[in-house]
């Protein structure tokens, strides 16, 4: 779990999924997240940064995030869920703000 929480672009993730506590689809789980990573407007952000991000978490960050049970992925919807998971709430709570 611990090496879950290591990479900041999944604790945005994550938390995004949190906050929003409803399913998200992934281009928009990557606009939050893009967000979050540069700290500044969508609209501020070039096209191939978002694209970048959701990439990365197409590929890498959320099947390791299905893999240890913190999220859920349906490829025909586009929607990422998240699987409540009180755990993860409490050690990211623990940790510092990555805002």
């Amino acid at each position: 779990m611990f090496d879950v929480l290591t990479d900041q672009r999944r604790r945005f993730a994550i938390r995004c999924l949190i906050e929003y506590d409803t399913p998200m689809t992934l281009a928009d789980l990557a606009d939050e997240v893009a967000v979050r990573e540069e700290e500044r407007p969508l609209s501020e952000i070039p096209a191939e940064d978002v694209m970048q991000v959701y990439l990365s978490l197409y590929h890498a960050h959320i099947p390791k995030l299905v893999d240890v049970g913190v999220a859920d992925y349906s490829q025909e919807q586009d929607l990422v869920y998240f699987e409540e998971s009180q755990r993860i709430e409490r050690i990211l709570d623990a940790l510092p703000a990555d805002e």
